[in-house]
């Protein structure tokens, strides 16, 4: 999986090991303010799922803790997120939040929601497209000690997702005119 918001860009690679847990490697490049990467393994638990009959809805744990690099110094990081979401065919909606503690490097809380619907149904072996609208928001953000004030508190992304079978990738440019694209492969 690669992803990119506002102010870093994460790289993490899953192996599911049952139903419901996987474990990662996981790698985040901050590039606003101060640089810095975090890197460490991390846990993904499934903690609850629901299959409906016209939807699916699921409660995600991503739990992590590893170093951060900061000008050549590493130091302890811990890291933790939920992750909620509910989707049918035609619907999508989901809530994240993420925490993350690196001591004098960043403290910092983060939240994104999404919505999103399908212009059209299609099968599995056609490209899916899906219209979304992402609002994230930053709390209070510290790196490297000093307060990171030129970061936008919220931020809104209208993008466009493609789905093909196993593969997905969305893009789209925020409000504040930063361009994100994301992409998942499942193999």
């Amino acid at each position: 999986m690669q992803e990119n918001d506002i102010s870093q860009r994460t790289v993490g690679v899953d192996y599911t090991i049952a139903p419901n847990m996987a474990v990662a490697f996981h790698a985040q490049e901050h590039t606003r303010g101060a640089p810095f990467v975090m890197l460490g393994p991390q846990i993904n638990l499934l903690l609850k799922r629901w299959n409906l009959p016209d939807g699916q809805g699921n409660i995600f744990t991503m739990t992590g803790a590893g170093v951060t690099i900061d000008r050549g110094d590493m130091r302890p990081a811990v890291w933790t997120g939920v992750l909620a979401d509910y989707e049918t065919r035609r619907i999508f909606l989901s809530y994240e939040g993420r925490l993350m503690y690196a001591k004098d490097v960043e403290k910092s809380a983060w939240q994104r929601a999404r919505v999103g619907f399908a212009p059209y149904l299609g099968n599995y072996e056609d490209i899916n497209t899906w219209l979304m609208v992402q609002v994230e928001r930053y709390d209070e953000k510290h790196l490297s000690g000093h307060h990171f004030s030129t970061l936008p508190r919220t931020d809104a992304t209208p993008l466009v997702r493609l789905m093909y079978k196993a593969f997905m990738m969305e893009g789209g440019v925020s409000v504040h005119g930063k361009f994100m694209f994301n992409w998942i492969m499942q193999f």
